[in-house]
């Protein structure tokens, strides 16, 4: 389920560039249930050695001023945030603490939680969309160079690899939760950039780690079972950390 929140505040705030740590903190601050909490914090849900969270949330959406000099982006109220997720522990959770919690936080700023509501589902997920980024679709592979040393190497969406590493990431996500299915992880699938231009290069910093996604218009084909759960879960890696969740054109 895809949940829409609509915040108010007493006062704009004033946030890094790179503020998406500080949305990860309000996120976990607000699942009520401590031992879930800790679980999915600390642990995740594990398939061949990789572990997920399964939860993903788009940029804040509002009015808002970009201040290049001191690195920081001012948000004015009212604004929105999108969070997403297929596990009904996490939504009832979070959900509860949204309704019940006398002070929320973003970052130092309190902020008032005017109204949230549970998006639309579509009626029927067909085996091709178009979608729009709301936050980068981040892919990449840890490299190691001939000295011996790794590096994280990210694909562009001109990669010729970009569609097979998304498609390979999502089955993976998609068995963490469902009984592996040969037929379904043999599947194909496919994302094709439809308007993607260099300005959707997004470089984020994130714990001293740089981390390059691509923003921009696509085209996924694949089985709706897959897609399905791309929309409720994201694109690419590191959707809890705020990356790949994107709306139907």
């Amino acid at each position: 389920m895809r949940m829409m929140l609509h915040f108010v505040s007493e006062e704009p705030l004033d946030l890094p560039i790179n503020y998406q740590d500080l949305l990860i903190g309000f996120i976990y601050r607000n699942i009520s249930d401590e031992a879930y909490r800790r679980f999915l914090h600390e642990e995740g849900y594990a398939y061949r050695g990789r572990t997920y969270k399964h939860f993903a949330f788009s940029r804040l959406d509002g009015r808002r001023k970009v201040d290049l000099e001191r690195k920081r982006i001012v948000f004015f109220p009212p604004f929105r945030l999108l969070v997403t997720s297929p596990l009904n522990a996490f939504l009832e959770s979070f959900a509860k603490s949204m309704l019940l919690s006398d002070e929320l936080r973003i970052g130092r700023y309190p902020v008032h939680l005017i109204s949230f509501e549970a998006q639309p589902e579509p009626a029927e997920m067909p085996d091709a969309v178009r979608i729009r980024m709301l936050s980068p679709l981040v892919i990449y592979s840890t490299l190691t160079n001939p000295n011996g040393v790794k590096y994280t190497y990210y694909y562009r969406p001109d990669h010729e690899q970009f569609s097979r590493k998304v498609g390979e990431n999502l089955k993976r996500r998609y068995f963490s939760l469902h009984e592996e299915d040969p037929e379904l992880a043999a599947s194909p699938f496919l994302i094709r950039p439809i308007r993607v231009t260099p300005r959707d290069k997004v470089v984020t910093r994130f714990h001293g780690t740089i981390i390059e996604g691509w923003m921009g218009e696509y085209e996924l084909r694949g089985d709706p079972r897959l897609l399905h759960w791309a929309y409720h879960t994201c694109l690419g890696g590191k959707g809890s950390q705020g990356f790949g969740v994107f709306e139907l054109i």
